[in-house]
């Protein structure tokens, strides 16, 4: 099948071979045209006969949108929620898979050039960021493309001149960076870099009542784009900063610095509704805190640090992981009361949303009370100098840290730092 096609990820023929034991139906020669013209029955003869893993059948579905339109959704299954990590390479322009089951990393290249940052990843999409003010979604598997309202159309923007070479963006101040209540000029760089935090989705992007939700600006405040949508609009102006935010039963979660819980109705006129879930807690967290969505409820992860400079060969600011708290949330009293153990789950943090799955379904590829975590500080200064990033598997039963499963191929070499991905074909 071309790779030219839109939708059609780049693949070599080792991305779609099922296994040695079976015969391959995707090595036949044949034009693209006749590819993608074969019948459903076939299609559907070659999935349920030939391929076992659920790994092969997202690939099946994967090579060209005629294909997938033929196919049936694929049931939920409990390999759709196991986390893959994106490895970037050369600013996001060449990437690769880390598929944990099959150890294995299989190479895709995202559509548009340029240098791109990932600014959060759910439902198999991943939000790219790029220096242009471009914001757009793209599926990690199919390459499918869809734009969200560029950084330019974002609540706290008076004025963006694309051309004005190092003061693009006019910006409305609300901190003590600058003159509160004053504008101030920043870079595209700066802007897309630290001004831009997370983006988080509340289904795939496909559906119709999609919502994606931003944390922007100097102080993490929240923005929010339904479908269809021309610009991001102020969800809630007051009392930043927010940390992290989740979409949980239908409603938006968004967690404050001090570890505040506050559910949002985007859909409440003439307005969003923003009433508090839970107060902070009787200690008052600190460094960077993950909403995450489990079986078990909602809960809080503090991640704590270490900080410090070197200084050859220049100096670098840099933060490590040390440890993590997790706090639980009691619905019935609206608190957070704080646990010393997961059990069985198992938790994967960074500037994707947060996803924790259980152990139990996956007893030789992951230990429980673990969390798996990658680096959500953009350190720019640390590129080519060869140092990591801040980054492994921290196990809460020894609290030790362990790296992450070595990459396939030169880790310097990766940039900007991985993101955990849940593979979707839709």
């Amino acid at each position: 099948m071309s790779s030219s096609t839109p939708e059609s990820p780049t693949m070599d023929p080792e991305y779609l071979k099922h296994g040695q034991s079976k015969p391959s139906f995707l090595q036949v020669s044949g034009t693209a045209s006749q590819w993608s013209s074969l019948p459903k029955d076939l299609l559907i003869t070659i999935e349920e006969e030939y391929l076992d893993l659920y790994t092969d059948k997202i690939r099946f579905r994967c090579v060209c949108s005629s294909w997938r339109s033929r196919l049936s959704k694929m049931p939920n299954h409990k390999n759709s929620r196991l986390p893959w990590l994106l490895i970037p390479h050369n600013h996001g322009i060449t990437c690769g898979f880390m598929e944990p089951l099959e150890k294995r990393v299989h190479k895709l290249e995202l559509p548009q050039s340029g240098e791109k940052v990932f600014k959060g990843s759910a439902y198999g999409w991943v939000v790219i960021a790029e220096k242009s003010s471009s914001i757009y979604l793209v599926n990690s598997l199919t390459k499918a493309r869809i734009k969200l309202p560029p950084r330019s159309k974002f609540p706290d923007v008076r004025k963006y001149h694309a051309n004005k070479h190092g003061k693009e963006y006019l910006l409305w101040s609300l901190s003590l960076i600058s003159v509160p209540g004053e504008y101030y000029s920043v870079d595209s760089t700066g802007v897309r870099n630290d001004l831009l935090q997370k983006v988080v989705l509340s289904s795939s992007p496909t559906c119709s009542n999609f919502v994606a939700v931003a944390i922007y600006g100097e102080l993490g405040s929240l923005a929010y784009y339904k479908r269809g949508d021309k610009k991001w609009s102020v969800l809630h102006d007051k009392a930043p900063p927010y940390k992290d935010a989740i979409f949980h039963d239908g409603q938006l979660y968004a967690l404050k610095g001090n570890g505040q819980l506050m559910v949002c109705d985007i859909g409440s006129y003439p307005k969003p509704m923003v009433t508090e879930v839970a107060p902070e807690p009787s200690r008052t967290p600190f460094g960077d805190l993950h909403l995450v969505e489990s079986s078990s409820g909602i809960m809080m992860v503090q991640q704590c640090f270490k900080r410090g400079y070197i200084y050859e060969p220049s100096e670098l600011y840099i933060r490590k992981t040390t440890s993590f708290n997790i706090f639980r949330l009691d619905t019935n009293c609206r608190n957070w009361y704080q646990v010393q153990s997961l059990g069985d789950d198992v938790l994967f943090l960074g500037l994707n949303s947060s996803i924790a799955i259980s152990s139990h379904d996956y007893p030789d590829t992951y230990k429980g009370n673990c969390i798996y975590f990658t680096d959500v500080n953009y350190n720019f200064d640390l590129e080519g100098t060869g140092r990591g990033f801040d980054e492994g598997v921290f196990c809460l039963d020894d609290n030790k840290i362990e790296p992450l499963p070595a990459y396939v191929g030169d880790s310097h070499k990766v940039w900007p730092a991985p993101i955990w991905v849940t593979p979707n074909p839709y």
